[in-house]
């Protein structure tokens, strides 16, 4: 079977401008992981492309390796590699829509696609209309608005603001406003970035996150995570986390399914590899987003479980999430990006 693995920073699409050093370094560490995850099983014929200046990965004597130097390179073999693969599973940030386009062109082409469905990513991606939708079905999210309705639907915050890109992916772009004053200020110098970006209240509590499995009519929690996030000049910024670092007190394993199969009822089409992002403020949890993907998590997954999370991807193809094992070997793993 032919697996097409496509890592959108590190694969050639940005070759004529300069690589995003600090999501080059995540996308990097997540090719690294899943690629050395998948081949170890039998029956795939693995490849991926690489972005020239980047180094070779490990292991590259067993998958196939298509170096991009140029744009037009990258457009051509991007799409040969498409179209000669039974299978893609693509790693890409929402932003500007990347993720939605990429899937839609893998659909298109009539390739299977390992993931979600294309509904359920463009509401993920979109936290303006995942607020909306999980509101519906009365699982907890900060109160979200749209920066360009602000002086319509004001709320009040004791704590400050966050603004960040409706489309955002992590904490790229993602400011802390002291008070409304500080907040109003930044809107008006900010014109051209008001018709995607959302302003939410700042909650103070635990980071965490949620590393799923997902099927279509079940869910299956790989980890509970520890998000390593600081506030540095007024800006949020993600430095890793602590796979399966979570303890039972702070959340059990029997509240995050539960957590992850309302959500997978919320959102119609969820599949495969599923980050969820919450905060626990106090006893009450928050979701702050869905990442209808991989996430940097998975970095550190296979080690935490003791088991191959490739492995378990396909069993739940064939099988569903039912015949995941029961129980997994669960140890604390840091992961820095």
């Amino acid at each position: 079977m032919k697996l097409f693995l496509y890592e959108h920073i590190t694969s050639g699409a940005l070759i004529d401008e300069p690589l995003p050093s600090s999501l080059a370094r995540e996308g990097n560490d997540m090719l690294t992981a899943i690629v050395q995850d998948l081949i170890q099983l039998a029956n795939i014929e693995l490849f991926i492309l690489r972005d020239n200046r980047l180094e070779q990965l490990e292991n590259s004597a067993s998958y196939n390796t298509c170096t991009i130097d140029n744009s037009a390179s990258f457009h051509s073999r991007y799409l040969d590699a498409i179209n000669n693969a039974d299978m893609v599973l693509a790693i890409a940030p929402e932003t500007d829509g990347v993720l939605d386009k990429i899937q839609q062109q893998i659909l298109n082409s009539g390739t299977q696609l390992l993931a979600s469905q294309t509904k359920a990513t463009q509401i993920s991606s979109d936290k303006y209309l995942c607020h909306q939708k999980l509101s519906a079905f009365g699982i907890s999210s900060p109160t979200t608005v749209k920066a360009s309705e602000w002086s319509l639907n004001k709320f009040s915050s004791t704590t400050g603001f966050i603004i960040k890109p409706q489309d955002g992916a992590g904490c790229i772009d993602t400011f802390f406003m002291r008070n409304s004053s500080t907040l109003e200020d930044w809107l008006e110098s900010h014109p051209d970035e008001l018709n995607n970006a959302i302003v939410q209240p700042y909650i103070e509590g635990s980071a965490i996150s949620l590393s799923l499995l997902v099927d279509h009519n079940d869910t299956r929690v790989l980890a509970i995570n520890q998000q390593n996030i600081e506030l540095n000049n007024d800006k949020l910024v993600f430095l890793g986390s602590i796979v399966n670092g979570v303890t039972e007190t702070d959340l059990s394993f029997s509240q995050a399914t539960k957590i992850a199969q309302n959500i997978h009822q919320a959102i119609a089409g969820l599949w495969g590899f599923v980050g969820i992002d919450l905060i626990l403020h106090q006893d009450k949890l928050f979701v702050i987003d869905i990442n209808p993907r991989l996430t940097t998590s998975y970095i550190g997954l296979r080690q935490s479980l003791n088991h191959n999370p490739a492995e378990l991807l396909f069993t739940m193809m064939e099988k569903g999430c039912s015949a995941l094992p029961k129980q997994l070997q669960r140890q604390a793993i840091e992961v820095s990006v």
